[in-house]
């Protein structure tokens, strides 16, 4: 069944409706939204907001960018849903660690030399490239901020109603974590470039109770 089209998305994108190469494939809502994602994912991680386009996002996933408008919206709904959708980095997709060991481990794993061979980049640069559009900008601030109050909370009950010294370590934490991913995937040093889960365990363990451990 054809996709019905807006006077607007018929000026912007003729024959929206066409299937994409090789031709359409049979596929749920849930599996199509999904297949979006995680197109969309790896084109604002590689590229940034601005140089990410719907047309290669619809052609990535195989379907029509007709279904983009359904889905999502517009591209700013496309890249907060993408941004909502982003494997957190110590959780990855299951849930947030609870405590220190877990989220130091879990820390090691995510930012591990094999992590997210899919993008070749680590999929936390997403959150740091500028996209010159505020409302934009503002959600990339706003995740990180998720992020930190996450990481804080798994340092301990209560310390989610801490003070800003409390707050400032769980940031550096993120910090840290964005940091490796831009190191090892945009600059390549070494040898963090390489370093294993196993490797960066001891290391991770030790910056994180330092930062996060109640003092005794």
């Amino acid at each position: 069944m054809a996709t019905r089209e807006t006077s607007s998305d018929a000026a912007a994108e003729p024959d929206p409706d066409a299937p994409p190469a090789g031709g359409r494939r049979r596929r749920d809502a849930a599996a199509t939204r999904q297949a979006l994602l995680r197109a969309a994912h790896g084109r604002f991680t590689r590229l940034g907001y601005d140089r990410t386009t719907l047309r290669d996002v619809a052609a990535d996933a195989g379907v029509n960018l007709a279904l983009i408008k359904r889905y999502f919206g517009s591209k700013e709904g496309l890249f907060k849903a993408a941004l909502a959708a982003t494997p957190r980095l110590p959780g990855g997709e299951a849930a947030f660690p609870r405590d220190l060991a877990t989220l130091a481990e879990a820390l090691s794993r995510q930012l591990s030399a094999d992590a997210w061979p899919e993008f070749g980049e680590h999929p936390a640069l997403m959150l740091l490239r500028v996209s010159g559009d505020e409302r934009v900008d503002g959600l990339r601030r706003q995740a990180l901020r998720d992020f930190s109050r996450q990481v804080l909370e798994a340092s301990g009950p209560g310390s989610a109603q801490a003070g800003d010294e409390r707050l400032l370590r769980a940031e550096l934490v993120v910090a840290l974590g964005v940091g490796v991913a831009v190191v090892r995937s945009a600059v390549g040093l070494q040898p963090l470039r390489d370093a294993t889960s196993d490797e960066l365990i001891g290391p991770l363990r030790d910056v994180v109770e330092a930062l996060l451990a109640p003092s005794r």
